[in-house]
């Protein structure tokens, strides 16, 4: 199965409609955020696709969502969704931790790293 870029989902948006809602009602609440660190409460998928910061954070959010939706509509991802969650919350504590876990998420959804078995 194939992994998507941030760009392949940020101009796919029909793809992914109720996984928009999910992102309001569940990431936030779930991650225990009233609001997304950035970006404010009323976030979906596609603001955070298409957020232009050019920080360590902006890439995150772009890079992490594509992440979550591949590891949800592919088993073979690289990282579970509980992973993908669990590894954006802890990048959240500087710019620095986010790019990197950017990056790391950017080879995922590029194909750059080893399928999960």
């Amino acid at each position: 199965m194939n992994h998507y870029t941030y760009s392949f989902w940020r101009t796919h948006p029909n793809l992914i409609p109720d996984l928009c809602n999910w992102w309001r009602s569940t990431f936030g609440p779930l991650l225990g955020l009233g609001s997304i660190p950035g970006f404010g409460s009323n976030m979906s998928f596609q603001n955070a696709l298409s957020n232009t910061r050019t920080d360590g954070i902006g890439a995150l959010y772009r890079e992490g969502t594509a992440s979550i939706l591949n590891s949800m509509v592919n088993p073979n991802f690289p990282f579970a969704t509980n992973d993908v969650v669990d590894s954006f919350v802890a990048a959240l504590v500087s710019d620095q931790a986010a790019a990197a876990q950017a990056h790391l998420f950017k080879l995922a959804n590029e194909g750059q790293l080893q399928p999960r078995v």
